[in-house]
């Protein structure tokens, strides 16, 4: 169950891997920290090593040399920095990747008078609701890892958040080229934390499901 371990237990964790050249039990803390995260409302999480995104960033490369950002020209600012961690939080050995679905039964109004606004802007900023959380996943983390060094990555932060999250097995990318999951379909933000500790990785992929519509 998500809540039957303590919110914090300082000193279980003890074998940990990171700069400060601890180690830790890496399957027991990263299975917690999955626990917590969804205790805190993620419902799928998955750990990857925070190793350069090479395939990746060579197609974004690609892409940015076909101009095809138009006039988005922030993604051409220091793109390396878009698909390597370290750059983002020198030392880093892990990214816990995570998604919340945003769904609601809820139903637009069916007036053509009245305007129709996409269901991810119906609640609160989703920046907002998604570093509140992980920040908070951060902590919980520090308290069981007190040399633990993290970065919150929501959208904002030049991370790749389809691909990290296909890597680590949240789901696939469909053709409208954004995530899909096999229980959520695309209805999930995604966001990253980036840790400076060595934690047990996620290695499943999901095939893509897509047909040849």
């Amino acid at each position: 169950k998500r809540d039957s371990y303590p919110v914090s237990m300082p000193g279980l964790i003890t074998e940990v891997r990171s700069d400060e050249g601890h180690k830790t039990d890496q399957p027991v803390l990263s299975q917690l920290i999955k626990d917590e995260a969804q205790r805190l409302g993620f419902e799928k999480v998955g750990i990857v090593p925070a190793a350069p995104l090479v395939e990746e960033g060579s197609r974004l490369q690609q892409w940015l040399d076909g101009n095809f950002h138009g006039n988005m020209t922030w993604m051409a600012r220091n793109p390396e920095m878009r698909t390597d961690p370290s750059l983002l939080l020198p030392g880093a050995r892990s990214v816990v990747v995570v998604s919340l679905n945003y769904y609601t039964d809820a139903e637009h109004a069916s007036s053509p008078q009245t305007g129709k606004i996409s269901r991810y802007a119906w609640g609160d900023d989703y920046h907002d609701v998604l570093s509140y959380k992980l920040k908070s996943l951060l902590s919980w983390i520090q308290e069981q890892v007190p040399e633990a060094a993290g970065k919150v990555c929501v959208d904002i932060q030049p991370m790749m958040d389809k691909a990290w999250a296909q890597r680590a097995g949240l789901g696939w990318i469909g053709k409208h080229t954004n995530l899909i999951t096999p229980e959520y379909g695309s209805w999930v933000f995604l966001g990253e934390l980036i840790l400076s500790i060595e934690l047990e990785f996620d290695t499943e992929l999901v095939e893509d499901h897509c047909g040849t519509c």
